[in-house]
């Protein structure tokens, strides 16, 4: 059986160490570019190359994370990067754009790729459309179930990746545009601002009912006591989310579920109740969540308190401002209240003051910065942190055994054979002379020979196949001993390293491509029944039917029946245990329908040689090779709304797939597995038991500006988190059509029959001519970083 990984984060050399001392089995980190934790201290060149080489000693897997979209005029940097990985021995890449992997393919076909949590793999069909272009492992969107993670890996086969501790988003990764609309920080270019962990009210503007709080901050996750089932999932490897932490977070996570793995696989009983403390003393916010993988969607995943490291409980201060002690405390430890903290600078016991107080002991802190009636909690143990940076300061205090083998005689050189594994390493020295007076015994020799301290060895079985008392000089023995050392050493570092690839010419070749159907000039994605009447009352010919919100009442056979309409089906982008309904409802339609409008993988996998697709914005096409890519399965797609216009106009000229481009509507900032509305106001923890209060009014949250982000729900419960106010690009038609840009698409969420109509009018006549004030350009001009 095939031991479970166990995967580490680094976001520095002291983590990469602490990882990799702590029994990690595999490193996943960023370099220097195009990762997806662009604010980590990610590893220059030859900080990655020293990396690389450190845990390749160690026998520990590395994984780079070039896991950002890459921009056209990036490519070929990109491309010079990943061949200096490659060249370095990296073991896997970690990937989110198309593009990108196909110029992997192509140039190193045996480099092993891995699909990132980015390009949000929810479902059985994508897992399996990506496996069978190339990826090895697919690291699985963070909402999955566990009765999900099991049927992609063990019922088809794939090999899986899925995060087991660490930070969790609100949105589906690969799918939040929020701190890229709203302060231009792209969370697909490893620069999110984290809005999510910001203070929002949720409204009900019809009642007037609101709450306040960190509406949209996850708790981490914690499986540490899951271990057993996740193992049993049949995923490869267990990922621990954490580049931006610090090392000592780092060695004490890995350590601890270093010790569940392994009492899983020895039938060892271990202190989970000790272990979770450690985890929950290291950084929690409110506790921890076990993500999705036990159905647990509702307000008990959300830290709506305190986005921040909580801490553990320690006390109440009473009006004499002393606290009850529920925990140990010493100097140094740092303490919460609340939003703010202060690390103790004194300790007062019994009037005395004291380095430390044990749990149950009265006391007082310094400095005083709390009140009566504040609850403190340890957000910082300075015992537990000092005891885990001691694991790392030797770099090599983790030692890997060598069978040594020795030749002393006089007259003939000093000969050592080392076994290390399954491999034999002979060196040979200086010529022992004969003593003139004291002899070199084997004991002198061994204690030579075992000065290992500074290399990552030690010697386990020693072996004399030849001796007789002689002498050499301490300097000789020193010497051919680090000889044998760098001998295994390079060893291990070579045989990752790779010869540089021929081949440079990176350009794209489609196997099969399309047979492309035309666009429609003119579309209109409408979601609601008035929507829909002022389309057709306009005198819209393609209309795309958004009919999967709450409350929707668009029947598709109606709509199809209706002489010189082309009905398109606009899918949700997340579609999950719905698959094979929704999947249902297109064949039904089928030949009643002039195509579909889709950012989902499966869905795309499933229909693209049977119908016209014109791929969904959220698909993420950001250059010419991810576009160029998706030309074998898609007639057209809204490319990234994350493009400024002057390289969108680029990437309608190299590629081969036609380009639509939004004119007006609000983005989709968010889709979450969480609903705010149901969590907040339904009285229940899950979303199947939630009221369905989102029917009973028009929800909004509202964020520390004053900002209004409407919030809708589909028919599966999801949340939806749409932009403030619409995008509106209709001035900006005529300049797209002489870049030879010619579909354009009108996306209506909320409007009502008279305003989709005075919307629809504009565009339809490419003018525009009211106030700009409610609208947005988006990334017309700015684009992103």
């Amino acid at each position: 059986m095939k031991k479970v990984e166990l995967l580490a984060p680094s976001g520095s050399m002291e983590s990469l160490y602490a990882a990799v001392l702590s029994g990690c089995d595999a490193i996943y980190m960023g370099g220097s570019k195009f990762s997806a934790r662009a604010y980590a201290n990610n590893f220059d060149d030859e900080d990655l190359k020293n990396a690389v080489d450190y845990c390749h000693i160690y026998g520990v897997k590395v994984y780079i994370a070039v896991n950002t979209l890459i921009k056209e005029e990036e490519y070929n940097e990109a491309i010079e990067y990943i061949r200096f990985l490659y060249k370095i021995g990296v073991d896997a890449l970690i990937i989110q754009d198309l593009g990108l992997f196909y110029g992997c393919k192509k140039l190193f076909p045996d480099f092993e790729l891995h699909a990132s949590t980015q390009m949000t793999v929810h479902n059985g069909d994508g897992a399996l459309f990506l496996n069978k272009l190339g990826f090895q492992r697919i690291v699985l969107s963070r909402e999955l179930s566990l009765k999900e993670v099991e049927y992609i890996s063990k019922d088809l086969g794939i090999e899986t990746e899925i995060f087991v501790h660490g930070a969790l988003c609100v949105s589906y990764s690969g799918q939040c545009l929020m701190s890229s609309i709203i302060g231009g920080r792209s969370g697909n270019r490893g620069r999110c601002a984290q809005p999510c962990r910001l203070p929002y009210t949720l409204i009900n503007k019809k009642s007037g009912l609101n709450k306040a709080g960190y509406l949209l901050s996850p708790k981490d996750i914690c499986t540490y006591d899951e271990i057993k089932k996740i193992i049993d999932s049949g995923t490869s490897s267990l990922k621990i989310e954490g580049r931006m932490k610090r090392p000592e977070y780092v060695a004490g996570v890995v350590g601890s579920y270093k010790k569940a793995i392994d009492s899983y696989y020895n039938n060892k009983p271990i202190d989970v109740k000790n272990e979770y403390k450690k985890l929950t003393q290291l950084f929690n916010r409110e506790g921890f969540s076990k993500a999705y993988m036990f159905g647990n969607v509702g307000k008990d995943m959300m830290a709506y308190n305190c986005p921040k490291n909580s801490g553990i409980y320690l006390g109440k201060v009473q009006k004499d401002l002393t606290i009850t002690l529920e925990e140990d405390i010493h100097l140094k430890d740092g303490i919460r209240i609340k939003d703010d903290g202060f690390a103790v600078s004194g300790i007062k016991l019994n009037k005395n003051d004291v380095e430390y107080a044990k749990k149950g002991e009265k006391v007082t802190l310094k400095p005083t910065k709390y009140k009566s009636g504040d609850v403190l909690y340890k957000a910082g143990d300075i015992t537990l942190l000092e005891e885990l940076s001691s694991i790392y300061e030797n770099l090599y205090a983790k030692k890997l055994p060598i069978d040594l083998q020795i030749e002393f005689k006089v007259g003939y050189s000093l000969k050592l054979i080392g076994k290390f594994e399954e491999n034999e390493f002979e060196v040979s020295g200086d010529i022992v002379q004969k003593a003139l007076k004291r002899p070199l015994d084997k004991e002198g020799l061994l204690k030579s020979l075992n000065k290992l301290g500074d290399t990552p060895f030690e010697l386990n079985k020693i072996e004399f196949l030849d001796f007789e008392e002689g002498f050499m000089a301490v300097s000789s023995i020193n010497a051919i001993r680090r000889e044998l050392t760098d001998k295994i050493i390079n060893f291990l570092i070579l045989k990752y390293r790779r010869e540089d690839k021929v081949k440079k010419d990176i350009s794209y070749i489609s196997k099969k491509p399309k047979e492309k159907a035309d666009l429609p000039e003119f579309m209109v994605v409408v979601s609601n029944i008035e929507q829909l009447h002022a389309a057709v009352d306009s005198g819209v010919k393609d209309i795309a039917l958004d009919c999967f919100f709450k409350g929707s009442k668009i029947r598709i056979e109606e709509v199809t029946n209706i002489e010189g309409v082309n009905v398109y089906i606009k899918t949700p982008n997340i579609i999950k245990e719905e698959l094979e309904g929704i999947c249902g409802l297109i064949e039904k339609h089928i030949s009643g329908i002039k195509g579909i409008v889709t950012s989902n993988l499966a869905i795309i996998a499933r229909f693209y040689s049977r119908i016209n697709i014109i791929g969904d914005y959220k698909l993420n096409i950001f250059n010419s090779y991810s576009s160029q890519f998706y030309s074998e399965y898609l007639d057209g797609a809204v490319m990234s709304v994350e493009l400024n216009n002057k390289e969108l106009n680029n990437l309608a000229k190299k590629s081969t797939l036609k380009p639509q481009v939004i004119v007006y509507g609000k983005y989709e900032l968010m889709v979450s597995e969480y609903c705010p509305i149901g969590s907040l106001f339904g009285g229940k923890s899950s979303k199947s038991s939630c009221s369905e209060k989102c029917f009973e009014g028009d929800y909004v949250l509202k964020d520390r500006k004053g900002e209004e982000f409407k919030v809708l729900t589909d028919k599966y419960c999801r949340s939806h988190i749409y932009n403030n106010v619409p995008l509106n690009l209709i001035p900006n038609m005529k300049e797209y059509r002489r870049n030879n840009i010619n579909s354009f698409r009108v996306d209506l969420i909320e409007e009502d029959y008279n305003k989709s109509k005075e919307i629809i009018k504009m565009a339809m006549e490419e003018k525009f001519e009211g106030d700009y004030k409610r609208y947005t350009r988006g990334h017309y001009k700015r684009g992103v970083e």
